[in-house]
Order: structure tokens, then C-alpha cells, then sequence
């Protein structure tokens, strides 16, 4: 155990869990509106992306950051437009977002070098400013749900929709915007975990972390804070797995690489069982509708 709980290991654990709560807060926001949004795998993949292709072509991470960010405010458009507008069925259209974001990051990653080039690595932001976001969006987020009315007619619109339009709100609006935040939010995690600890772009660079982030909103009962704790503990298992793959032992590495997720699974399992889900997530509202 005291292994484990070394100043490396610790940091490293930090380090991984920037960009799951990152993405976990953004979908917070959206499911708080009444959006269940399963494309955010695909958002980080995108955002991901744009952070290296940005970062590479102007070399600065910052501003790779700033593309994560707004390609994952154009994904979270486009999502919304088909769950919010067209009112596609929620699952399904994110589950075919993030599919079809895995084909098309890889081919237009691939496009982005001459094949058989190895690709460049690119400049990388430390720690502290990434962590620094994070606890910004944490606040900013916390503040907003809690402290504002922009925050409550958010939040009942994923409780009691038929109240926001029956007190002048647009419920597409608030939920639109929420899913559009959301999205620019998740695009911005991934522009983290690349321009971040990677430095980096590859396939599936993302590796689950953002369903990782939607089980988080659970287990954080739709509350800011625990979403952010519970990102450290899935980093501190991460973290925890690959010292523990360094270690002379029979036991398979694959062993040690499904802990970060089976530790969420359990924790995920414990913290449903009274789980406090928005009551129309989910839930398309129609004006007038019964």
C-alpha cells in the first residue's frame, strides 16, 4: 500500500483526472437540463483533435485548447439540434455520434501526415494551469446551478419542464444552450488530455474516459462537486494500475487495466441505489403535449 500512496503516484492520479471531471462536469450541465448526452466519447475524441491539429499547426497549447473547446461547442450544436429540435431518441443518436466521431477522428487523423511519418509530438501545458481550469469550471458551474436563475430554470428544466414553459421559458432554448455548454465542455477535456499529459493524438485516444465521466454524474447524484471527487478516484485507480503493472507479479495486465473501470463500475452500483435522476431526462418536451 505505501507503494501506491507515493508523491509520483499521487500526481499522477491528479493528472489523469483533469479531463474526466472536466467532461464529467459538462455532461452534469446537460443532464441537469434533460439531456441524456451518450455522444460524449465522441465530443472528447473531437475536441482531442482539433487541441492537436491546432496546437501542431500554431504551436501554442493554449490555443489548441481554445480549438477543443469550440469543436466541442459545435458537436454539442449539432447533437442538440437532433435530440432537442428534431427530437431524435436520445440514445441511440448518441451512441451513433460517438461511433461515428471514433471513424472520423482516426481517418482525418491519419490524412493529417504523410503516411509511414511518424507524428510529431507537440507542445505540452503542465499540470498546474489544467488543474487550475478545472477548479474554475467547478465553481463557475456550482455557482451557475445553485447561485443564479439561469441556474435554476436550467435545472427545472430537467425536472419540471411543463413549470419553465408554463413561466415564459423556452424549454428547447435552456436545453439547447445547456447541450451546446456541455459539448464545449467535453471537447475541452479532450483537448486536455491531449494537449496535457499526452502531447499526443492517436486512435481511441480517449479509451472510455468519457463514459467513464457519464457514470460520474450518477455517482455524483448530479452534484459538482462529488463529480469532481469522483474523477480523482478513478484517476487515483488509473494511476494506481500502471505502477501496479510494474510490479514482478503473474497476475495479467489486463487485469490491471480494467481496475480504474470495474473500481467505478462498483462505486457507480453503491451510489444508484439512491440515485437522485432528473425526473424528464431523457424526456422530450412538447408545447402542449400530455
Amino acid at each position: 500500500m505505501e507503494t501506491l500512496l507515493t508523491l509520483a503516484t499521487l500526481t499522477a492520479a491528479v493528472r489523469l483526472a483533469v479531463p474526466v471531471a472536466m467532461a464529467a462536469l459538462g455532461e452534469l450541465v446537460t443532464e441537469r437540463a434533460g439531456v441524456l448526452n451518450l455522444g460524449l466519447e465522441g465530443m472528447m475524441l473531437s475536441g482531442g483533435l482539433a487541441g492537436y491539429l491546432v496546437t501542431l499547426a500554431s504551436g501554442s497549447p493554449w490555443i489548441g485548447i481554445l480549438g477543443g473547446l469550440a469543436v466541442g461547442a459545435f458537436c454539442g450544436a449539432v447533437f442538440a439540434v437532433l435530440v432537442v429540435v428534431v427530437q431524435a431518441n436520445q440514445i441511440v443518436t448518441g451512441l451513433a455520434f460517438t461511433l461515428l466521431a471514433l471513424s472520423a477522428t482516426t481517418y482525418l487523423y491519419e490524412r493529417s501526415y504523410a503516411i509511414g511519418q511518424s507524428p510529431p509530438r507537440i507542445p505540452r501545458l503542465s499540470m498546474p494551469p489544467l488543474v487550475a481550469l478545472v477548479l474554475v469550471a467547478l465553481v463557475v458551474v456550482w455557482f451557475v446551478l445553485n447561485r443564479t436563475t439561469a441556474g435554476l430554470v436550467l435545472g427545472a428544466a430537467g425536472e419540471a419542464p411543463e413549470a419553465v414553459d408554463a413561466l415564459g421559458y423556452r424549454v428547447d432554448r435552456v436545453r439547447f444552450a445547456a447541450t451546446v455548454a456541455g459539448g464545449a465542455l467535453g471537447g475541452l477535456a479532450g483537448a486536455m488530455l491531449v494537449c496535457g499529459p499526452l502531447g499526443l493524438f492517436v486512435q481511441n485516444v480517449t479509451a472510455g474516459r468519457g463514459w467513464v465521466a457519464l457514470a460520474l454524474v450518477v455517482f455524483a447524484r448530479w452534484r459538482p462537486v462529488p463529480c469532481v471527487l469522483g474523477a480523482l478516484l478513478f484517476g487515483f485507480c488509473d494511476a494506481a494500475q500502471l505502477r501496479l503493472q510494474g510490479t514482478a507479479t503473474a497476475v495479467p495486465y489486463e487485469v490491471f487495466l480494467a481496475l480504474p473501470y470495474l473500481v467505478t463500475l462498483v462505486a457507480l452500483m453503491v451510489r444508484a441505489r439512491d440515485s437522485r435522476t432528473p425526473r424528464a431526462l431523457a424526456v422530450p418536451f412538447v408545447r402542449g403535449g400530455t
